[in-house]
């Protein structure tokens, strides 16, 4: 009789570890006629007295990208995402039948928290995700109790290196022959489990047969976002929650003085300027710790406030 081979305390380790993850799950949400996916965890009763935490992704990503993110936080709050319209398991209608804009996308978003229930919260938006979440901070701001952008984009002037990103990633005949080297770009370093699961999903999603649609979404938002009579910077001054920037230093698609100044560009006080300096476009990959510290911080921030 055959035995299976004893399990090593490394293995026990692993497996507890597992087992005490907190467990996201999708649900699909109906917005103006759109599907949109819906990440949340199953949060026990203590959790729903506090700050929940809404993740916005990069265009382009979708929420499983997150998961590591959103299960550090889990633990002791609920949490959100979403797949933006074009992208993941929301619908992917034609950019001629939904507006591909970051206006379109607020408006999205705020069908997608009213559908979900969520009155406030603190939001977590990454590049354009971020640009999203600042439109709708200044536009909602009892809504919105805490900032946090990761690599924000549009938020300041373009420099020409900046300008040349923009015209690449907006043209979807290059974008379709650039994005998987682009893709690569923004990941940053590939090192870690968490960042190799993320560019191999990436390249299953070059294989679904609607990736010419998601081309075309990416692109369209990309001129959208960073052309340059964008209201972004106005719409910031709007925002009256406590804010965070943060960078990864390796990150192409955002540069130090872009970073810099959209911190200083938010509200009356600006926002706290994080910087990780071997991280890339998506920042929590490269440098969890420091980035969900410097989120915790946030969250703490927007408790507080409420509390008082």
């Amino acid at each position: 009789m055959s035995q299976e081979p004893p399990t090593t305390e490394a293995q026990r380790r692993r497996t507890a570890s597992a087992a005490s993850l907190p467990h996201i799950t999708e649900r699909g949400v109906i917005v103006t006629g759109l599907r949109l996916a819906a990440a949340m965890s199953e949060a026990p009763r203590a959790p729903l007295a506090r700050v929940p935490l809404v993740v916005l992704p990069e265009v382009g990503c979708v929420w499983q990208d997150y998961r590591s993110l959103l299960e550090r936080f889990a633990l002791e709050r609920r949490v959100f995402a979403l797949d933006w319209p074009g992208f993941g398991g929301s619908a992917r209608p034609s950019p001629g039948d939904f507006s591909y804009t970051v206006g379109g996308y607020v408006a999205a978003l705020a069908g997608w928290l009213d559908a979900l229930g969520i009155a406030q919260a603190v939001f977590a938006g990454n590049g354009i995700g971020g640009a999203a979440a600042l439109r709708y901070a200044s536009a909602h701001p009892r809504r919105v109790l805490g900032l946090a952008l990761l690599a924000p984009v549009g938020c300041a002037e373009q420099t020409r290196a900046s300008r040349l990103v923009s015209w690449l990633l907006g043209a979807p005949a290059l974008l379709r022959r650039l994005e998987p080297l682009v893709t690569s770009l923004a990941l940053g370093p590939t090192t870690g489990d968490a960042i190799h699961a993320v560019a191999q999903r990436h390249r299953g999603l070059r294989m679904a047969a609607d990736h010419t649609t998601a081309l075309a979404a990416l692109a369209a938002l990309w001129r959208d976002a960073t052309r340059p009579d964008t209201d972004l910077p106005a719409a910031m001054k709007g925002v009256s929650t406590a804010a965070l920037v943060i960078r990864g230093a390796l990150d192409p698609l955002v540069t130090a003085a872009q970073a810099r100044r959209a911190a200083m560009g938010i509200g009356e006080r600006g926002a706290l300027e994080v910087t990780l300096p071997e991280a890339g476009h998506l920042p929590f990959l490269q440098q969890p710790e420091r980035c969900f510290q410097a989120l915790a911080g946030l969250l703490g921030t927007a408790e507080l406030a409420t509390a008082t």
